[in-house]
């Protein structure tokens, strides 16, 4: 874990209300738990929904994206959807560079060589194991091409609002040329690396959904942990003890929710605020797809 990891547990472990950054659930076990949910959970339909409309409009997005022959994939994880997309650039390209970013190095690693051995030679896979806005820099300093495609599945709408702009406004720099133990990895990871002694039981497990209809804002979802009753834990290797009165909450995500849910008119919005505009979009019952460009 590096230096900056560490700063943004200690900001959320010191905060009130406390918080785990939503990134933290996702080391190699987070994101297995994640990919469990995805596959198994009949509640969970935006995996779903995201997958059929994908498919349905496929054609129609390859009419957009057909002349890259880049694909940098944020938030990889099990590519299973982001193969959709490679599967379409390969019936145009010979070869595609393929470039995962996962904040999981291990995880990452085996999902790497997984996807090398289904596609061989025609696909070039160079995977990044960093936070996004280091790895768009990365990208955007290490290659000249202006024909990359980026696409983000799900990832956005975990990020609190305002970090979401700051990430648009990286991905349009680098266009230069759920269950219960899901939630609980974090404190699992917080325990085997960070030498936590955070014990889950004396927590209940809540979420809310918080609605704007405002253009300027978003709906979103806050998840968190609400003392049962007074609890002290301490976090060894951060050098931090924390206190809990009954009903203090401990949130799995920075202050903003998580899982943003958007109107087209939002989308609109928060894309105008990163010097981005819509060029066509496609939605279903849940969810929608959006070819976006530099303004």
């Amino acid at each position: 874990m590096n230096d900056q990891m560490k700063v943004e547990l200690q900001k959320g472990l010191k905060s009130r209300p406390v918080y785990i950054p939503a990134w933290y659930r996702y080391d190699e076990e987070g994101s297995r738990l994640n990919d469990v949910c995805l596959e198994q959970c009949k509640w969970y339909y935006f995996h779903r929904f995201e997958v059929k409309l994908l498919t349905d409009v496929l054609d129609e997005i390859n009419d957009c994206v057909k002349e890259s022959s880049m694909l940098v994939d944020l938030g990889s994880g099990n590519p299973y959807k982001t193969r959709l997309i490679i599967d379409q650039l390969l019936s145009t390209h010979e070869r595609v560079t393929y470039v995962p970013v996962d904040i999981s190095q291990d995880y990452l690693n085996k999902t790497a060589e997984d996807i090398k051995a289904i596609y061989g030679n025609k696909l070039d896979v160079k995977p990044i194991g960093e936070e996004y806005i280091t790895a768009l820099k990365d990208i955007s300093l290490s290659t000249t091409t202006d024909r990359k495609l980026i696409v983000w599945f799900g990832s956005l709408q975990n990020l609190p609002y305002e970090t979401q702009v700051d990430y648009l406004t990286e991905i349009r720099n680098t266009m230069r040329g759920y269950n219960e133990q899901f939630h609980l990895s974090s404190i699992r990871r917080l325990s085997r690396e960070m030498g936590g002694n955070i014990d889950s039981s004396n927590f209940e497990i809540k979420n809310e959904l918080v609605v704007n209809s405002s253009d300027s804002q978003c709906s979103y979802i806050n998840i968190w942990m609400e003392a049962r009753h007074n609890c002290v834990f301490d976090i060894s290797k951060l050098d931090l003890t924390v206190r809990f009165e009954k009903g203090d909450k401990l949130y799995f995500h920075e202050e903003g929710g998580i899982s943003c849910k958007y109107t087209i008119e939002q989308i609109r919005h928060l894309l105008n605020k990163a010097s981005l505009e819509i060029v066509d979009f496609w939605v279903n019952e849940h969810v929608a797809a959006v070819v976006v460009s530099r303004r």
